[in-house]
Formats: structure tokens, C-alpha cells, sequence
């Protein structure tokens, strides 16, 4: 059996043993896991085509059994410190314990940790992002792989599939400041968290709440809209489409808008616009298709919590239910440095 080393304590399993698959497999493989290992780039600076590649390669594209029962796309097996669910499979050994995850998300998220946590894959992250065949080779020379193709497969993989134009992709997002919403991994979480997967922590653990500026990075996930999402109202004041959330009343922004031009438009002031956004950032401009509210967001939302999604920070939960964002603060006892992680319950009202 071919064997393919994480550490002294991790393989995976070979495709080729572990199940048949064809080119249309690898594609949908591409097609469904593009935004995770896009999302994994952005937080943990290791190339989406890399990610993908090995994915396809250590699950068979998914259909291992590895991989379907146990959501396990890297093949990694039970470190003496996993204290989660295991699946047990024959590999090198007899019945051999392997991970088993909720999700594939945090089989991604374990992979990404491996490689970002152990001294061996250092050298890794001074390559160039880009170059998935720099990439490749190091994995190798790690010791990643016994394989001495390993690194030919990877490469090979990814250019047949052109799998290196979701690096560009990435590249291209990172350049214009916006994500999907998939591939958003809210900016606090990647740059404070690089070591090691997200754990999900109460929003009452103020001592295990990590740190940063949310409001003065323009890479941050905002909340848009299109002129179906809400109800028109008449607003006397401007000739701009005016609509309605929660009792606030917001515009859509387009193409060159600033906050000083919608301010203009709808005869109010810049400063209490951006003061209605939460916007402290005086360069900060908002995007086409941006929610922008031209009056006092509500103190309460219509719904009483919020469960916080991939990528979501407190202001963009603010922006979406129209509710002040001291207000929300309040409710849960938070402040602007906050951090919030998936599946985190935010109150909007009492």
C-alpha cells in the first residue's frame, strides 16, 4: 500500500485503494470544496490549489470511506490528544484510528492547522503563495510524503484541472477587498488565529475573546442588498430609491458612491451617515450594492437572537438586522474589539 506521512502519527489514505473515481468526480470535488480551500488561503496562507489538490488525492474526491463516514478528506489519524469521534479503518495496520469530524469544514480546518502548527512546514510559508509547485516540492522535502511522485502528482493534478486559478481568484479578491460568502472568513479570525482550527467560544468568554480593530479593515464582509430584498418607501428628501429594515430607512449604494456623495444625495451630512453605519474608518467608502442607512438604526431587532454565520462580524450582524451596534453590544457584553466565531448566539433584543 502506498503510504503518505503527516507525522509519525498521521496518514492517509491512497485513492486508488480507497475508491474509484473519474475525471467528472475531481471537477465536482473542484466545484464544491473551491470556496472552503479559497477561505483556508485567506485565513491560513496556504494555496487553495494545494489544498484542493490534496483533497482529491487523500479521499478519493470524496468517495472514501474515510471521507464519507467520517468526514475525514486529509486522512488523519488519532493523535493521543484528539478527544473526538474516531473512525476505525484498516490502513498500515489493522483497524487504525482516524479522526472522524462533524464536517468537512473541520477537516479543512484541522489540515490547515497541521501544517501552520508544526515546526517541519515552517519553511513552507516563506515560498510564494502563488507558486503551488514550490509548494508541492516542500511538502515533499518536509517529509510530508514517502512517495518520491508525490510532489509530480500534486502538480500534475493541478494543472490538468487548471486547479491554480482559484489561487488567482483568491489573489483577485484579496486585491478588489471582497470575499463570498463562504470564502469571507471574518478578517479578526485570520490574522490572530494562524496556528491552529477556530474553536467556538460563548460571546459571554470575554477572557477568551481574541482582539481587533474590525472597523478600520476594508476586507471585512459587508451586508448588501438588491432593490428585491426590501420594501420601497416614499422618502421625500431624495430622488435615490429608498427602502426599509427594521424600521430604517437605507439606500442601496452603487458604483462611485461615498459616504459624502449619499449624504448629498439624501440632505444630511457625512458625518452622521457614517455615524449610522458605524463607520469609523474616514477613508472607508462603501461598495455596490452596500447597505448604507440614512437614519438611526433600531435599538431591537424583529428577532430576538442571531446565529452568527461563516464570516460574519458584530457590525455586519448590525447592518443585517438594523439594530444599533451599541445596542448590541449591551445585549451581550461585548465592545468594538470584540471577535465572534460560527455558531455563536448574538442577542438582538430583550
Amino acid at each position: 500500500m502506498k503510504k503518505y506521512i503527516f507525522s509519525l502519527l498521521i496518514a492517509t489514505i491512497s485513492c486508488s485503494l480507497s475508491a474509484q473515481y473519474s475525471d467528472q468526480d475531481i471537477v465536482n470535488y473542484i466545484d464544491q470544496y473551491k470556496e472552503l480551500a479559497i477561505a483556508k488561503m485567506y485565513e491560513f496562507k496556504i494555496p487553495a490549489s494545494i489544498t484542493l489538490a490534496q483533497g482529491i488525492f487523500e479521499s478519493a474526491c470524496g468517495t472514501s470511506r474515510l471521507a464519507k463516514e467520517g468526514n475525514n478528506h486529509f486522512g488523519i489519524k488519532c493523535h493521543k490528544e484528539w478527544t473526538g469521534d474516531t473512525l476505525r479503518i484498516d490502513d498500515d495496520a489493522l483497524q487504525e484510528c482516524f479522526r472522524k469530524y462533524e464536517s468537512v469544514e473541520e477537516s479543512y480546518n484541522d489540515h490547515s492547522g497541521f501544517l501552520t502548527s508544526r515546526q517541519r512546514y515552517a519553511g513552507l510559508f516563506n515560498l510564494d503563495i502563488m507558486d503551488y509547485s514550490a509548494w508541492a516540492h516542500g511538502l515533499k522535502a518536509a517529509g510530508y510524503a514517502t512517495n518520491p511522485q508525490y510532489a509530480n502528482r500534486l502538480i500534475n493534478l493541478i494543472e490538468r484541472f487548471n486547479i491554480a486559478h482559484w489561487d488567482t481568484v483568491y489573489q483577485q479578491r484579496l486585491e478588489n477587498h471582497w470575499f463570498t460568502d463562504e470564502s469571507a472568513r471574518a478578517i479578526e479570525i485570520a490574522e490572530v488565529q494562524k496556528t491552529k482550527p477556530t474553536e467556538n467560544h460563548s460571546v459571554n468568554e470575554t477572557s477568551e475573546i481574541q482582539t481587533t480593530n474590525t472597523q478600520q479593515n476594508s476586507n471585512v464582509k459587508v451586508f448588501t442588498a438588491t432593490n428585491k430584498d426590501f420594501k420601497m418607501v416614499k422618502y421625500p428628501f431624495t430622488d435615490r430609491d429608498v427602502y426599509v429594515n427594521n424600521r430604517t430607512y437605507f439606500v442601496i449604494a452603487t458604483e462611485n458612491d461615498t459616504y459624502a456623495s449619499i449624504a448629498q444625495d439624501v440632505q444630511d451630512s457625512e458625518k452622521n451617515i457614517r455615524k449610522f453605519n458605524d463607520i469609523n474608518n474616514k477613508s472607508q467608502q462603501p461598495i455596490p450594492g452596500e447597505v448604507v442607512y440614512i437614519g438611526i438604526k433600531s435599538k431591537q431587532g424583529h428577532e430576538k437572537n442571531h446565529l452568527v454565520r461563516f464570516g460574519e462580524t458584530l457590525r455586519y450582524i448590525s447592518q443585517q438586522h438594523a439594530v444599533q451596534l451599541i445596542s448590541i453590544f449591551k445585549y451581550n457584553n461585548l465592545n468594538e474589539n470584540s471577535v465572534i466565531h460560527p455558531d455563536d448566539i448574538i442577542i438582538l433584543k430583550h
